[in-house]
């Protein structure tokens, strides 16, 4: 059985480790020379994400087998980032699990909706968000490569929500 936990400080080594792996294989899949933030994050950042931010993890017998991030961008936007699971554990529903949580914290918390980047022409990763209920509200190319902003309404009023801020990240 999984275990959706809020992330402790013991637990960043392994958010660390899977994060780098997992976004070692998205910049694999981005067929493009892109600045991915998360490929040069450190041990302190993930401690400081920790402190200031809600951070999840999927653990299973000790192991912890993903992880993702959200930070509260105003008080009706949360931004979820760093969204990765151990390359061996992928499509088991670690993922699933973790963003269910994170979406009923979220939900819980007031937020209005939650908003988060992703390559689109990663179709797996898109295809995978369309089903979990997030829409594509736009896309950039500031990062090298086509980067989708996802939503997930969780209330009805994510329509009236200023989600200029999310521009920003």
């Amino acid at each position: 059985m999984i275990n959706i936990l809020k992330a402790e400080p013991r637990h960043a080594d392994a958010i660390y480790t899977i994060t780098k792996s997992a976004f070692s294989l998205y910049k694999d899949n981005l067929h493009a020379e892109a600045r991915l933030s998360a490929l040069s994050e450190t041990k302190e950042d993930v401690l400081k994400d920790i402190k200031n931010n809600a951070v999840y993890v999927a653990e299973k017998n000790g192991a912890i087998l993903g992880s993702l991030r959200i930070e509260r961008l105003s008080e009706d936007v949360a931004y979820l980032y760093r969204f990765a699971v151990d390359t061996n554990e992928r499509n088991k529903g670690v993922g699933a699990e973790l963003l269910a949580r994170a979406v009923e914290d979220c939900k819980k918390a007031g937020y209005a909706c939650i908003a988060l980047h992703t390559n689109s022409k990663y179709y797996k990763l898109a295809r995978y968000y369309y089903g979990m209920n997030f829409y594509v509200h736009s896309t950039d190319n500031s990062r090298g490569y086509i980067r989708a902003l996802f939503v997930k309404e969780l209330t009805d009023a994510c329509d009236k929500a200023d989600i200029s801020c999310v521009f920003r990240k």
